[in-house]
């Protein structure tokens, strides 16, 4: 499953359009306060209700009796998640987050996605349960599994990988402020806290999780220096762009080739997915199987 920060920030964005409209369904425009107050003129709850409803409505609908449609599909035909599977996601997406603790994940769920520990892991379950049903009768050899693996070694090598921490500062003065406190025994991450201007990882220590060398979230100009970093070890004080950052070294992982057994399964998946008919054939076949009938009152 891809699980990069952009997927989840759209998936957040949906899971809390969901929620807005799905509550707002519910009430009564006798219930609801101002939205707004522009001059003289009000925008009433009830009014931003119906916009929404109106431009999203259909959308939004179709996406909670297609996610109910899956679960009820899943259960009937007694597919269900592995957990160890669902696990491992829920770990790379947090990873990406660079987050260290549960509760540091939450909130940089909120901050950056819109969205809750248990929204995603709701959304991904759903995701692999989808994907469970559309693969359920198609069968995949070992042979042929086998084959794809030696065929392509390069997707299967998993690249050196550093834990990395920064303090980023405006200016080369405050750079050199910063090192030199941390030379005395400062601690990193508290003063990535204080005075690191980082929006993204400064309320996290600096931690910018686990990255590999050429990933995006690293400057073209940190990529030989970070390289060369000794674990543990901090480097000196560079120019990055506009902004001066130094950058700690916490763990590194050595490269290494992953066996058949450890991607069997993955590769499994994707050489059934290739044959599956397309999702929204998928999608409609299971509703058929459920059952769904949309209020008329709802398609207006």
């Amino acid at each position: 499953m891809t699980n990069t920060k952009g997927l989840w920030a759209f998936i957040g964005a949906l899971v809390v359009l969901l929620l807005v409209v799905t509550w707002s369904w519910y009430q009564t425009s006798t219930k609801l306060q101002p939205a707004a107050v522009v001059g003289g003129s009000t925008i009433s709850e009830a009014d931003y209700i119906s916009a929404l409803k109106q431009k999203f409505g259909d959308q939004v609908l179709q996406d909670m009796v297609n996610r109910e449609v899956v679960f009820q599909a899943a259960k009937q035909q007694g597919v269900t998640v592995d957990q160890a599977e669902l696990d491992q996601e829920m770990a790379q997406i947090r990873e990406s987050y660079g987050s260290s603790s549960d509760s540091e994940f939450e909130q940089a769920l909120i901050k950056q996605a819109g969205t809750t520990v248990e929204a995603l892991r709701r959304e991904i379950t759903y995701q692999l349960l989808l994907q469970a049903l559309a693969t359920k009768d198609i069968v995949i050899s070992d042979e042929e599994l086998l084959t794809f693996y030696n065929n392509h070694p390069e997707r299967y090598a998993r690249p050196m990988q550093m834990r990395l921490w920064q303090i980023v500062v405006a200016t080369q003065q405050e750079a050199e402020q910063v090192a030199a406190e941390l030379k005395q025994g400062a601690n990193f991450q508290a003063l990535a806290k204080e005075r690191s201007i980082d929006s993204l990882t400064a309320g996290n220590g600096g931690d910018m999780g686990w990255l590999s060398l050429g990933d995006s979230r690293l400057p073209d100009e940190a990529q030989d220096v970070v390289a060369d970093l000794e674990t543990k070890k901090i480097s000196a004080p560079m120019k990055v762009k506009e902004n001066y950052v130094i950058y700690q070294m916490a763990d590194r992982r050595k490269a290494e080739q992953q066996s058949f057994e450890q991607v069997k399964e993955a590769i499994r998946k994707e050489l059934a997915f290739a044959q599956v008919e397309s999702l929204d054939e998928v999608l409609d076949r299971l509703r058929q199987s459920v059952g769904v009938e949309i209020s008329e009152q709802m398609q207006h």
